[in-house]
């Protein structure tokens, strides 16, 4: 019996939008991993014109999914995991296409996984592709109250010290690898999330049905940042507002306290700040992200043109 017949089956899910460049090397470092029983989902979530038939040309062991518009990172995302579910998945590996995976990522957090039946989300630690030397991600630490997720040892040396297992009370969807059991019981990401803030939620849902989430040291992958929309992009200023502001509601233990919102606040003004006093369409994507969250409801989706933006802030 080969190792690939004893091995639980992952399938690693990569969604891209409008790139090649980045998918190809995602999928070049998923394709080098030396863990034996892989699979492949590549998720062109609405390239215009589509890009999976491109890549699909150069890795042709991948199985396509092409979605005729963008869904968002929830959806599409959503897109994959269920293709993956559907192939069998014992766990999902889902890659942004800004991240590339050590060849023995995978292997490390399946090991992790497998010696730990309650661990329902494992990831690696992120390197930062501006400085591979440097620790982008390894712990978080959470506040449902202020919605708000604090980040530890960012900026520091990678070679300085060991990075053992262990528990993070968020970790982002870079490459988080998802037991597929886990993914079964709570559901997948929240749609109508869009993007943004999906992960939290996410991460919340799995942690109070009871599973863990850790950052396994021993696994490493190298995260380019926010290359696809921008730091400052109004599109992801209107939905890290209005985002925010749902998972204060459903998370917090007291959301219409004064103080919350008074914290809350001040959280948004530095933001502002860091956009910049003249960058006026950041401004007004997150007074748009505010508006669409007290009229149309926690729920709703933001009011869009036929294109499938967001008037004034895409």
């Amino acid at each position: 019996m080969s190792s690939a017949d004893q091995s639980p089956l992952v399938v690693a899910v990569v969604l891209t939008w409008n790139d090649t460049e980045l998918a190809t090397r995602c999928l070049e470092s998923v394709f080098a991993s030396d863990y034996p029983n892989l699979q492949v989902v590549l998720v062109d979530n609405g390239s215009v014109p589509p890009v999976g038939p491109t890549l699909q040309a150069e890795f042709p062991d991948l199985t396509l999914v092409q979605n005729a518009e963008n869904q968002g990172f929830s959806g599409g995302a959503n897109r994959g995991l269920e293709k993956a579910l559907e192939l069998g998945a014992d766990y999902v590996q889902l890659i942004g296409n800004d991240a590339t995976l050590a060849p023995h990522a995978i292997a490390a957090l399946i090991a992790e996984c497998e010696s730990n039946t309650d661990i329902g989300a494992a990831g690696p630690l992120l390197l930062d592709a501006e400085r591979p030397d440097t620790v982008q991600f390894y712990r978080a630490t959470l506040d449902r109250d202020q919605a708000a997720h604090y980040h530890e040892h960012v900026g520091e040396l990678h070679a300085a010290r060991e990075w053992p297992t262990v528990d993070s009370e968020f970790i982002p969807c870079v490459a988080l690898l998802f037991r597929g059991k886990a993914l079964r019981e709570i559901g997948l990401l929240d749609e109508s999330f869009g993007t943004c803030w999906e992960d939290y939620d996410l991460c919340l849902r799995l942690r109070d049905a009871g599973w863990r989430y850790v950052t396994v040291g021993a696994s490493t992958a190298v995260h380019v940042g926010s290359y696809t929309t921008g730091r400052t992009s109004p599109y992801i200023v209107y939905y890290t507002t209005r985002n925010r502001l749902i998972c204060l509601q459903r998370y917090s233990r007291d959301c219409h306290s004064p103080k919350r919102w008074w914290a809350l606040f001040r959280s948004f003004t530095w933001n502002m700040r860091q956009y910049g006093l003249l960058n006026w369409r950041c401004h007004f994507a997150m007074l748009r992200g505010f508006f669409d969250y007290f009229v149309r409801g926690s729920q709703g989706e933001a009011l869009r043109t036929e294109s499938g933006k967001v008037p004034g802030v895409s």
